[in-house]
């Protein structure tokens, strides 16, 4: 009973010691804007972790584009978002709609801040700090190439480091990390996911099931 307890007291400290998923900075999504018609999507998203999403297309078909900031980018892009006070901004009135007009939502929460959701439409007139942290989320997302991803992973295809495969049953993306010291194991981290693991090399086709994007 004495080492039952002592065990469960272990666990215990062990499980307090593992950081929550929801606190990955993979996971964590500081702006993400996106505009949408009854057909088509745009959006780009980025996360705690300096990564950028791009996707752009009609739904459900839509491409998608990867890209990472380093640490003095990614600071640089959080400074100019602090820097416009949205504070007293509300949502535009309503403007010209339709099937074939975007309505937009730009979502903002800034390390240390609350949730800013705004939602509008791409013919309506912005306030001047709305306008300048829209044309931010624009910037970043022309960082990001537009990549249609292919239903199948190549025949021909070489896994290497940097390349994004999207996993089979979920659609969840992984960056290939690196290989094994004999190259028969691949290492993938998720790219949103706060999730890292291990597939044999010549069963990467029964875990993945398209390939995303390749390393530049």
């Amino acid at each position: 009973m004495i080492r039952s307890r002592h065990l469960w007291t272990v666990l215990v400290l062990l499980a307090g010691a593992l950081p929550a998923l929801g606190e990955d900075d993979r996971s964590i999504e500081v702006l993400r804007f996106e505009c949408r018609t009854d057909t088509t999507r745009h959006e780009t998203t980025l996360f705690a972790n300096g990564t950028i999403r791009v996707r752009d297309g009609a739904l459900g078909n839509e491409g998608m584009g990867l890209a990472e900031l380093g640490p003095d980018d990614l600071q640089a892009f959080l400074n100019r978002l602090s820097g416009e006070d949205l504070s007293r901004e509300r949502n535009p009135e309503r403007g010209v709609e339709g099937a074939w007009v975007e309505r937009c939502e730009l979502r903002l929460q800034l390390p240390g801040k609350d949730l800013q959701v705004y939602r509008f439409g791409h013919y309506d007139p912005l306030p001047l700090n709305l306008s300048k942290v829209v044309h931010i989320a624009e910037e970043l997302g022309d960082k990001v190439p537009i990549v249609k991803e292919r239903d199948e992973i190549p025949v021909d295809y070489e896994p290497k480091p940097g390349d994004v495969l999207k996993r089979s049953g979920d659609g969840a993306l992984f960056r290939i990390v690196a290989f094994t010291t004999d190259k028969k194991g691949i290492e993938l981290r998720g790219v949103i996911l706060p999730l890292e693991f291990y597939v044999p090399k010549d069963q990467l086709r029964q875990s993945f099931t398209a390939l995303v994007s390749r390393n530049p």
